[in-house]
């Protein structure tokens, strides 16, 4: 998340001091989900927060993007107590550790189906890419339907779509 807004601050400077025409945004999707603590085991809180920085030209397309989530979760006993994790590590930053690659059909971590999602943006609006065929693969919704991006990327991209949108609503 460091790394975004660090990218983010970058790319504000570039396009202040050298693009005038470039506008900068910044997106984020933050979704809460929960379990409850049983007699077997405990609960889990865990908060997924979906972060997009992009530049935009003076046509409203996708010069430069970065998107990245932080998947903080964290264990709830019965009695509701919850230990926080130390150091939490965006998926961009597990890379091979996020340990996606042998779930993945198309045999992709994490890091390479977003850098792939990331190309594809760009040269696009966020209205064309909001507008881009999704289709439904088993549990996962809003799967890329493109040519372009059914070999390199089958996550669900419905939160990096609303993260754009909102950096794109959010450009300066």
């Amino acid at each position: 998340m460091k790394k975004l807004l660090l990218l983010t601050l970058a790319l504000l400077m570039v396009a202040g001091c050298s693009a005038p025409t470039l506008k900068v945004g910044l997106g984020i999707v933050p979704k809460m989900t929960g379990t409850a603590a049983t007699a077997d085991g405990d609960g889990k809180a865990q908060a997924d927060v979906t972060a997009c920085a992009a530049t935009f030209d003076a046509n409203g397309k996708v010069v430069g993007i970065q998107i990245d989530v932080a998947q903080c979760a964290a264990p709830v006993t019965a009695a509701g107590a919850v230990t926080a994790p130390s150091e939490i590590q965006t998926k961009k930053e597990k890379k091979e550790g996020y340990n996606m690659k042998g779930a993945s059909g198309i045999g992709k971590e994490w890091y390479e189906q977003i850098a792939a999602f990331e190309a594809y943006c760009v040269g696009k609006t966020a209205a064309d890419i909001s507008a881009m065929p999704v289709k439904t693969e088993g549990e996962h919704t809003n799967v890329p339907d493109v040519e372009e991006l059914k070999s390199s990327c089958t996550m669900s991209c419905g939160d990096f779509i609303e993260a754009l949108s909102k950096a794109n609503a959010n450009a300066a």
